[in-house]
């Protein structure tokens, strides 16, 4: 499997038929040590919908649990990728060097993805990806730290998507993100630039996720006018939740 392909399950596996979350033992070998572990990681889940920055809730884990290497603390992303020599000892360099040993000590293991796969050259949409990812699992003191840096690659995202369907899912993610982080100011001008443009919300196969997107946008507009930067989500009546 490639790595793309691991990340999407990772990051974006839906099982919907799952009546509750559960979890399992796995068994990963580390690239880093060569050597064996298990790791609780997640089976299944059912997701009731999305909050305004993506992350799923209902009885799923969101983001899904990564395995990471007991004794160094590498992020197994890809238990099928082999590396070469040279890559290994490049890679053992890299995960022993002062900077890697801050992220194991102080860092989410998503946010630690992050900068692995910069490292090995992954795409910026994949990193921006992960790093969004990294923001549901920070917590109040690494939110606005990743945040900030998640920010950053869906505004180079929107950029490179400008007029497609994912470039107004991005711009989307930039305004909450922008909200969460309360420049109101930023994310009042993202949400109301998405209001009067034409073409949004894009090309969307069905009228309910075009007219959703626009309720999205409303309501963001909305949380923007009451200066909050609450986790917020619309439920099935179309009402905000936030947290």
């Amino acid at each position: 499997m490639r790595p793309h392909a691991v990340l999407l399950f990772a990051l974006a596996s839906l099982p919907h038929g799952a009546a509750a979350m559960t979890f399992m033992d796995a068994s990963f070998v580390c690239p880093i040590d060569g050597q064996p572990f298990q790791a609780r990681v997640a089976a299944s889940g059912s997701s009731f919908g999305r909050y305004f920055d993506g992350q799923h809730y209902g009885p799923i884990a969101s983001p899904w649990p990564l395995p990471v290497c007991p004794g160094n603390g590498f992020v197994v992303f890809d238990p099928q990728r082999r590396y070469d020599d040279a890559e290994l000892a490049r890679l053992r360099a890299f995960v022993a060097s002062p900077e890697y040993r801050g992220w194991v000590a102080d860092d989410t293991p998503y946010y630690r993805l992050a900068r692995q796969q910069a490292w090995l050259g992954e795409s910026e949409d994949a990193i921006a990806q992960i790093l969004l990812a990294a923001t549901w699992e920070a917590g109040p003191r690494r939110y606005p730290r990743y945040a900030e840096e998640a920010l950053a690659a869906w505004q180079r995202r929107a950029e490179r998507e400008a007029g497609s369907d994912a470039g107004y899912d991005a711009r989307m993610l930039v305004g909450e993100l922008q909200r969460r982080l309360g420049r109101f100011e930023d994310a009042r001008a993202s949400f109301e630039a998405l209001r009067a443009d034409r073409g949004f919300p894009g090309k969307r196969d069905a009228a309910d996720a075009a007219e959703q997107r626009r309720k999205i946008v409303d309501a963001q507009l909305a949380l923007i006018r009451d200066r909050s930067v609450a986790h917020a989500r619309l439920d099935e009546n179309g009402e905000i939740v936030d947290f």
